[in-house]
């Protein structure tokens, strides 16, 4: 039987994370049959725009595409920290994500956010698990979201690998916009999504888990490469797919390149020097 856990709130990420310095994981090889949601929640304005200045999305009437992945967000860390889970919250890589538009979510609709745990599996270097996200308006989803976690251990070479698409449409397209990330990006981001892992904030922080600096969000960066896309994305029938490929390091400086095709976007964010391959997206509609 599903086990329902009903937030009325968002929970503090920080205690979460602090918590889980404590907990390793459960043994075992399958995951609690859990549902954690939010019911009747409503786009803080304040926030919204705190965010899109911090992503670069311009503020409309319609959420930008990765923003319901906030809400989803905490609800994911309850299900990942809750007893049972079998991978370690602290030391999982977001390694993909995949985001469904059904239609345009308003920023003044009330949402229902549900998250669940599925699909345990080897990877070549450890296990992984999606968490499904879902908001829904009058019981309709508007808005799917799949987050894919590594956390790594023992190897399984034959594992079936997720790559990215091939990036041959790339050929010839003239170089786009060149970021500089400072070391406070980490920061900057977890102040507008709540998002405090220990890795993204300081390199003090990031250096005991094993990281020489602190790395930037991968959402922020996936964040950014959408809004650069601006209103060549539609918001209505629209897939949107990333590989997180090398970690962003901070300080950082990098550069986008985009190739806009009828119904596709492919874009690749590299390192300035050309030779890391940060992530990959891709939009298809």
């Amino acid at each position: 039987m599903t086990r329902e856990i009903t937030l009325d709130g968002p929970p503090d990420l920080r205690r979460v994370y602090a918590s889980a310095v404590r907990r390793r994981g459960a043994a075992g090889d399958t995951l609690p049959d859990v549902r954690c949601s939010r019911t009747g929640v409503r786009v803080d304005v304040d926030e919204l725009v705190a965010y899109a200045r911090v992503c670069r999305f311009d503020v409309g009437g319609d959420l930008p595409v990765t923003y319901p992945h906030l809400l989803a967000f905490p609800l994911q860390l309850t299900v990942m920290a809750g007893e049972g889970f079998p991978l370690p919250l602290l030391g999982a890589v977001h390694v993909e994500n995949r985001i469904e538009v059904v239609r345009p979510v308003g920023t003044d609709e009330v949402l229902d956010v549900t998250v669940r745990a599925q699909d345990l599996r080897p990877h070549r270097r450890g296990r992984q698990v999606d968490l499904v996200s879902e908001v829904a308006v009058a019981g309709e989803v508007v808005w799917r979201g799949v987050s894919t976690y590594l956390a790594r251990g023992a190897e399984h070479p034959d594992a079936p690998a997720s790559d990215p698409p091939d990036l041959g449409a790339l050929a010839g397209v003239a170089g786009g916009p060149t970021w500089r990330l400072g070391a406070g990006t980490g920061r900057a981001y977890a102040a507008v999504s709540g998002d405090w892992n220990p890795i993204h904030v300081h390199a003090l922080t990031a250096r005991p888990l094993g990281l020489p600096s602190a790395i930037a969000h991968g959402m922020y960066t996936y964040a950014r490469v959408l809004a650069s896309l601006g209103p060549r994305l539609p918001l209505h029938g629209l897939t949107s797919r990333v590989w997180f490929r090398r970690p962003v390091r901070l300080p950082s400086t990098v550069t986008l390149r985009s190739a806009v095709e009828p119904h596709r976007t492919l874009s690749v964010l590299r390192s300035a020097a050309g030779d890391v391959e940060h992530a990959v997206v891709e939009n298809t509609w």
